[in-house]
C-alpha cells in the first residue's frame, strides 16, 4: 500500500482490491465495452488525483499526491513529459492564467498555491484544514475548492489572488459541481450524506440535502435541470433537482461498487461513474439514463477528466498508482442532441410571437383571459411556448395533472398559463415549452444589483442621466407606453416604443446587472425557445411572453432562415 492514499482516509476503513471488478460484472450484466479503448496507461507518480488540462488539451496535469509532485503529460499523444515538485500532498490541480499557472491545493499543509509554469515564484492561501480538489472556473475565472477538515467551501479569485467568498457545509464537504452559468454549486458531504446548494451569485447557502450514506462526487447535468451524485456507500447515483433540492431519481443497476464521483463529456451524452471498490467505470448514457457499459481501469480509480475535444477519458487510479487513458467512440463524440437538430436539414417552421400582461389580463376588457383562450383556439398552434422555467416545469405540470394545484410561486404570476394554457394542454390540444431563462438566484442579483446602482453615490451623475432619458421617452407617449388594447400590443408601433423605453436602460445596467440584465434574459430566453423550434421543426409554435420582450424575440427570430413569422394580430378576437 502507498504511503498516503486518500480513499482509505476518506472511507475510514480499507475497501477491498482483488476480485471485486470480477463479481460486479457478473452481478450487473454489464460487461466492457470493445468500443472504448485504453490507449495508455502512465505512471504518473503515487496516489494520483485531479486531472486539469491546458486550454485545447495539450497538455495534461496530474496532482500525484503520494509522491509531492505534479505530473506533466502530453495531452495529445499521452506520455509523460516531465515533474514538477509539489511539496505537502498536491491533491488538485487547475490550469490557470492562459495556460501560464497552475493552482494546486496542499492537503496536508492546508493552502492553495498559485505557481508560475514559467518560473519558480509561488504564492500561497491559507485554506484550513485539508483543501481537495477544485472546481471551475466559474464567474469570471474563480475556483471553488473544499476543505474537508474544516467543513466549507472557498470560493477563490486567481486573478487578484485573494479569497473572494467562504460557505459553511456540512461534515467533510467533497469536491462541489456548478450549474454551467455558474448561479448554483452543490457540495457533497461525505460525513452528513447530504449536498448543500449554494447560491454563487448572491453568495448564501440554500439548504441542504439528503441524498444518502457517503456522497463523494458529482456533475450537473445538461440543461442545469439535475445534479447527479455518486453515493458512495450505497452504490447508486442519485438526482437533486437544482430548483426544489428534492431527489428525483436514482440508477442503480450497472452501477459499481463504491461509486466516488460523476463527470460529463462535452456535448453531454455521456456521463462516467468511477467505482473504487469494483476498479472500473461505469457509462452512463444521459438520454437514456441507462449504464451502458463498464470499462476495467486501475486499482481504486479516485478522480476522472475528459479532455477537452470529448476525445478521451483519463482516470487516476490511486491504488495501483497510474493514470488510464480511454478513447471515447466516435459516435459519442458528435455535437450535443440540441445541436444535432439543428444541423439537420428541415421544414419550414411557423412561428407567432404573443404579447401578454399576465395579471392584467384578469382585469382587462380588450385582452382578458377570455380573449387569450379565443386568440389560441384561433392560431391552433401545435406547440406553446410559455414563459415558465424548465428546470421548474416538471414540478409545475406534475402538480397540475396530478392534484389539480399550482404550489410554484412562479407559475401563479401568469394567469394566463394557469386559467388558460395549462388546461388546454391537459385537453391535449398542444404541447407545451418551458422557455424562460428566468431563475430567483437571477431575480435576487438583479434586485440587490439595481439597489446598489441607485444607492452608489459614485454614480449619481450617470443614474441622473439614465433617469432622465427615460423619462424623456414616457413624455413623448403622454406618460404611458402601453395599453391592454392586443391590436396596439401587436402593432409596430408598440414593438417601437418598448424597444425606445429599454433601450438606455438595456445600455446602462446590462452588464452590471449580468445574468438579469435585459440583452442577457432575452438571449436566456431564446436559447429555449430556439430549442423548442429545433425539436419541432415544421410545427407551428406559439411563443407567449410578456410583450416588452417581442420585439427581441422578433429580432432574434428574424436571424433564422428555418423560421417563418406570422402575425398575431389576424387571430385576434374581432372588435
Amino acid at each position: 500500500m502507498n504511503p498516503w492514499n486518500r480513499t482509505l482516509y476518506a472511507a475510514g476503513v480499507a475497501i477491498g482490491i482483488a476480485g471485486a471488478s470480477g463479481s460486479a460484472m457478473a452481478q450487473t450484466g454489464h460487461r466492457p465495452s470493445k468500443a472504448f479503448t485504453t490507449v495508455a496507461t502512465l505512471d504518473v507518480g503515487l496516489n494520483p488525483h485531479q486531472i486539469s488540462f491546458s486550454p485545447g488539451g495539450a497538455v495534461a496535469f496530474v496532482a500525484a499526491a503520494g509522491s509531492d509532485m505534479v505530473t506533466v503529460v502530453d495531452g495529445r499523444h499521452p506520455r509523460v513529459l516531465r515533474s514538477i515538485p509539489v511539496e505537502h500532498t498536491p491533491l488538485g490541480a487547475a490550469v490557470v492564467g492562459g495556460g501560464t499557472q497552475l493552482l494546486v491545493s496542499r492537503f496536508q499543509s492546508n493552502e492553495v498555491i498559485r505557481m508560475s509554469l514559467g518560473s519558480a515564484d509561488l504564492e500561497s492561501i491559507a485554506t484550513g484544514d485539508g483543501p481537495s480538489l477544485f472546481a471551475g472556473p466559474v464567474n469570471g475565472g474563480r475556483y471553488l475548492v473544499s476543505v474537508e477538515r474544516a467543513n466549507k467551501v472557498m470560493d477563490i479569485d486567481p486573478a487578484t489572488w485573494s479569497v473572494f467568498e467562504e460557505y459553511p457545509t456540512g461534515r467533510r464537504p467533497f469536491p462541489p459541481a456548478v450549474t454551467t452559468d455558474g448561479r448554483l454549486a452543490f457540495v457533497p458531504n461525505y460525513d452528513d450524506g447530504t449536498v448543500t446548494t449554494i447560491d454563487l451569485w448572491n453568495r448564501v447557502v440554500l439548504g441542504t440535502t439528503v441524498v444518502g450514506e457517503r456522497p463523494s462526487g458529482g456533475v450537473v447535468f445538461p440543461n442545469d435541470f439535475e445534479y447527479a451524485v455518486a453515493v458512495r456507500g450505497e452504490n447508486k447515483v442519485v438526482f437533486v433537482n437544482t430548483v426544489t433540492h428534492e431527489v428525483v431519481g436514482e440508477i442503480t443497476d450497472g452501477i459499481g461498487d463504491s461509486p466516488f464521483s460523476v463527470v460529463l463529456t462535452p456535448n453531454g451524452r455521456l456521463a462516467f461513474v468511477n467505482n473504487t471498490a469494483s476498479h472500473d467505470i461505469s457509462v452512463i448514457d444521459v438520454e437514456a439514463r441507462r449504464v451502458v457499459a463498464r470499462l476495467p481501469v486501475g486499482e481504486i480509480p479516485i478522480v476522472m477528466a475528459v479532455h477537452p475535444t470529448g476525445s478521451s477519458l483519463w482516470v487516476s487510479s490511486e491504488g495501483s498508482d497510474e493514470l488510464t487513458v480511454i478513447s471515447i467512440p466516435a459516435r459519442w463524440r458528435g455535437p450535443s442532441v440540441v445541436a444535432e437538430r439543428r444541423s439537420a436539414p428541415g421544414p419550414i417552421t411557423e412561428v407567432l410571437v404573443m404579447g401578454m400582461i399576465h395579471g392584467g389580463h384578469r382585469q382587462s376588457e380588450t385582452w382578458g383571459l377570455d380573449d387569450v383562450r379565443e386568440t389560441i383556439v384561433r392560431i391552433a398552434p401545435d406547440v406553446i411556448c410559455v414563459e415558465l422555467p424548465p428546470d421548474r416545469w416538471e414540478r409545475i405540470w406534475t402538480d397540475y395533472v396530478a392534484r389539480g394545484v399550482f404550489e410554484d410561486s412562479r407559475v401563479r404570476v401568469f394567469p394566463e398559463y394557469t386559467d388558460v394554457v395549462l388546461p388546454m394542454a391537459r385537453e391535449g390540444q398542444f404541447l407545451v415549452e418551458p422557455c424562460a431563462g428566468w431563475s430567483a438566484e437571477m431575480n435576487n442579483l438583479r434586485r440587490a444589483r439595481i439597489q446598489a446602482f441607485n444607492d452608489d453615490p459614485l454614480v449619481a451623475e450617470q443614474r441622473t442621466e439614465y433617469d432622465r432619458v427615460r423619462q424623456a421617452v414616457l413624455d413623448r407617449y403622454g406618460g404611458s407606453l402601453s395599453s391592454d388594447d392586443p391590436y396596439f400590443i401587436h402593432s409596430e408601433e408598440y414593438d417601437r416604443r418598448m424597444r425606445e423605453y429599454y433601450t438606455p436602460y438595456d445600455e446602462t445596467l446590462n452588464d452590471l446587472i449580468g445574468p438579469g440584465g435585459w440583452t442577457n434574459i432575452n438571449a436566456a430566453h431564446m436559447r429555449w425557445v430556439n430549442e423548442a423550434i429545433d425539436k419541432h421543426r415544421g410545427k407551428r409554435i406559439l411563443v407567449t411572453f410578456g410583450g416588452a420582450h417581442k420585439y427581441m424575440i422578433l429580432d432574434a427570430l428574424a436571424e433564422r432562415n428555418d423560421v417563418r413569422i406570422v402575425d398575431v394580430a389576424g387571430y385576434l378576437p374581432r372588435r
